[in-house]
């Protein structure tokens, strides 16, 4: 099953630990991180509980939860959807903080800015999102993962800038590199990280 795989295709990650030292250098308030898309917990949600911040994932997948909940045993953890986020904040507050690692692109265009909308209606005012994507120009088309058939939805750098401010987040930066093979069934791609504010509202 791809969950038991996943961190081994996908072991390296540096941009993403990069984007997620950058999350915790940007963070206010109480330390309370929302994870969409936390799949194996590895690495962001154990380097945001490592750094003092109490960690709320998501992840549609069982499989994946069940390898979190080793992997980060302090976490809070929830079998949802990603435009399904509300009441998961731990004291019913807003979140100082959220992540998003390639979690988003397996939904269709649409789907992804119900989930953005849905990320941006639990943060608080000033907190920070990082997220991760696949650079591309793709609307959930399908292709072998695995040995399973899987979908990619992938932006444009451009693209990914405009459709983050549309909903409601301002790009710092956006940085672009290439993904680390670490087996051979690791598909090459170009990998986007957005570090991202909220946008303030007049």
């Amino acid at each position: 099953m791809i969950g038991e795989h996943y961190s081994e295709v996908f072991a390296e990650k540096p941009g993403q630990v990069e984007a997620g030292r950058w999350l915790i250098e940007h963070l206010r308030g109480e330390w309370v991180v929302l994870d969409v898309g936390c799949g194996t917990g590895v690495p962001t949600a154990r380097q945001l509980a490592d750094a003092g911040c109490t960690v709320v994932g998501v992840d549609s997948s069982p499989v994946m939860l069940e390898i979190a909940r080793r992997n980060v045993p302090n976490a809070i953890l929830f079998e949802r959807e990603m435009h399904d986020l509300q009441g998961l904040h731990p004291r019913q507050g807003r979140f100082d903080g959220a992540a998003a690692f390639f979690s988003l692109l397996m939904l269709d265009r649409v789907g992804v800015g119900k989930a953005l909308d849905a990320i941006r209606g639990v943060l608080a005012a000033g907190a920070v999102l990082v997220i991760g994507m696949v650079e591309g120009d793709t609307d959930y088309l399908m292709r072998d993962f695995l040995g399973v058939p899987v979908p990619l939805t992938a932006y444009p750098r451009s693209e990914l800038r405009d459709l983050l401010s549309r909903h409601g987040f301002t790009v710092d930066t956006l940085i672009a590199e290439p993904s680390v093979r670490s087996t051979p069934d690791t598909p090459q791609q170009t990998h986007l990280y957005a570090r991202c504010f909220v946008t303030p509202t007049m």
